[in-house]
């Protein structure tokens, strides 16, 4: 009796670290597949970078990057619309996202704070001051901007910039689509923008005149780059060698042509 009452005493036993192992492993499984997740911070209404059609789905070059890039590093790509700048930097600073993608200017001063892996643009010396119809009067540079109304995005690389001007007038717009309305409608004079978007904006409508606004040498941008936070090594590198696949079998270089980003 006491043999028997032995053997299932060990049995229940060993079925219970048997059970506990199989647990263990399903775990370890499970941890596995968060772990495999991307999961991208970005903003519509910033084409051609970034859009939604008709049919309520996102579009643009960096989504088609974005999306062949976890393809190309074996992850599942979830993407988190979180509609400015400011939130998603906030957001990669608090772990919530592990990138971002929106036509991110690569900058010293972002440099500093983030890392930055290059997938698109060259390095900028200027950017366009946007106005509608006419130039005013007296105005050859952004100093003689004094008096007149300028807007631009909060966070972005063109803030910066205006930041120092301090005589200037400034008007922050959450989207960069709503600077067009703002210069269409007379709400202000100019705006600052990216090239590509003042490219978009000029063929749409003709009537977009420009000058340059020259970029001191920290102001000055290498392309557009995926930010990623700086302790998370892994990613970047995965990042990096997905990046450097795309650019090597020409798939950037084709979603250029195809969302009208390609060098004249």
């Amino acid at each position: 009796m006491k043999i028997k009452n032995l053997i299932i005493f060990c049995t229940i036993i060993l079925t219970v670290f048997i059970s506990n192992q199989l647990l263990q492993k399903q775990s370890v499984k499970n941890n596995e597949k968060a772990q495999s997740a991307l999961i991208v911070g970005i903003a519509a209404g910033y084409a051609p970078f970034i859009s939604i059609n008709q049919q309520g789905d996102y579009e643009g070059f960096d989504i088609d990057v974005i999306k062949k890039l976890a393809q190309t590093i074996d992850k599942k790509l979830i993407l988190k619309d979180l509609g400015s700048m400011t939130s998603l930097l906030m957001a990669l600073e608090q772990g919530s996202i592990d990138a971002i993608i929106w036509g991110m200017s690569i900058t010293q001063e972002r440099l500093a704070k983030v890392a930055m892996v290059h997938y698109q643009g060259k390095n900028l010396k200027s950017y366009p001051l946007i106005f509608w119809k006419q130039i005013p009067a007296g105005v050859t540079k952004i100093e003689d901007m004094t008096d007149l109304m300028i807007c631009f995005e909060p966070t972005s690389a063109q803030d910066t910039v205006l930041q120092k001007y301090p005589n200037l007038k400034l008007l922050p717009t959450e989207k960069i689509d709503d600077a067009l309305f703002n210069i269409q409608y007379k709400k202000t004079v100019a705006a600052l923008v990216e090239p590509a978007i003042a490219k978009k904006f000029k063929a749409q409508f003709p009537e977009i005149v420009t000058i340059d606004v020259p970029l001191k040498e920290q102001d000055q941008v290498q392309g557009c780059g995926i930010a990623i936070k700086k302790n998370n090594i892994d990613l970047i590198k995965e990042i990096e060698i997905g990046i450097n696949k795309l650019k090597q079998n020409s798939f950037i270089a084709q979603a250029e042509i195809t969302w009208g980003l390609a060098d004249e």
